[in-house]
């Protein structure tokens, strides 16, 4: 502790700044007027179980007390997690109100022109789901805040998926729509989700894979009620997502970047430039856009254009793996 004339000049300034007399810190505390005057003056210092009760009437923290001084850093941490407070719970409770004030509305609405409860489940679920959004549901949990809001968010808009289709007799689309969803979500979320965990390294495979197999399931369900060719379309659907998964798994090798970068630029670039010639062995003969004639742009666009991208690419990946081989033997040198 300080000494006890600068203890006794801190008491004084703090008892002054609550615009207390001695007198009034004296019966706060259940001492004598004498203590406190004894404090102030540097006579003595006060009992140790004053300390708790002192702080309290003074407000102050304990180590502003011992150290006679003021703790500003503590005093602005706590105003400002004072405030975050405040506005956390503004956050929560303005929305709630206002959620709840339209949902009354709707629900005295429907029963007054329609006698019954039709489109108010409608506005229910869309509530729903607009809570989870906004406020979110994330402040009812201590950790896992993500998976928590994902989770949540994406089985409310299931939920306004499934009233949208009861209500209009249109159940056929539903799963592909929520299939559709969670596709979107496993890209945006899946590679955040997975970052902390012992798959951090193949987090992009594994959100491309899955994303791969949604869309599978997804064409499935929709060959259901509307006939086309799913085998085919199978096959169109791994050779688009074959560049993709591929230069996922590359990234993850233990090359120079360069490296990486030179192999997942070729092979996006001969895999794009084959494209029309997978659907066209697919799914039938279509128009060639691939005939070059580099002296006559005028009938062979197209073709030409698709030519100058497909060399251009590659001799941008010659020069990243070739930067990326002289950076590997650069290393390996002692």
């Amino acid at each position: 502790m300080t000494d006890k004339k600068t203890f006794g000049s801190f008491i004084k300034a703090k008892r002054t700044e609550k615009n207390y007399s001695q007198k009034d810190l004296a019966e706060i505390l259940f001492v004598t007027e004498g203590a406190v005057s004894k404090w102030e003056r540097g006579i003595s210092y006060p009992d140790i179980t004053l300390i708790a009760d002192i702080c309290r009437a003074l407000d102050i923290s304990e180590h502003e007390l011992i150290t006679a001084s003021a703790d500003t850093d503590t005093r602005k941490m706590k105003q400002e997690a004072r405030k975050f407070r405040v506005i956390r719970s503004t956050w929560i409770r303005v929305p709630t109100i206002a959620y709840g004030v339209a949902l009354l509305t709707c629900f005295i609405c429907n029963l007054a022109v329609n006698h019954t409860l039709s489109w108010f489940f409608v506005v229910l679920a869309a509530l729903i789901c607009a809570y989870t959004f906004v406020p979110t549901v994330i402040w009812f949990f201590e950790s896992k805040k993500l998976l928590a809001f994902s989770v949540s968010t994406y089985l409310s808009i299931c939920l306004l998926l499934f009233t949208c289709a009861v209500y209009t007799n249109g159940l056929s689309w539903f799963l592909t729509a929520c299939i559709g969803v969670l596709m979107g979500y496993v890209l945006l979320f899946g590679p955040i989700l997975l970052s902390n965990s012992k798959y951090t390294r193949y987090k992009f495979v594994i959100s491309f894979t899955l994303t791969f197999t949604l869309t599978v399931l997804m064409m499935a369900h929709i060959r259901i009620w509307q006939p086309f060719m799913l085998g085919r379309a199978i096959l169109m659907a791994v050779y688009c997502y074959t560049p993709v998964i591929l230069s996922a798994y590359i990234c993850t090798l233990h090359f120079d970047t360069f490296l990486k970068a030179g192999i997942c630029t070729a092979v996006s670039a001969v895999m794009f430039y084959f494209t029309n010639y997978v659907i066209t062995a697919l799914f039938g003969p279509t128009e060639n856009h691939y005939q070059v004639d580099l002296h006559n742009w005028e009938q062979y666009i197209n073709g030409n254009i698709h030519f100058v991208c497909l060399t251009a690419l590659l001799l941008l990946s010659a020069i990243f793996v070739a930067t990326g081989i002289v950076r590997m033997f650069k290393n390996r040198k002692p």
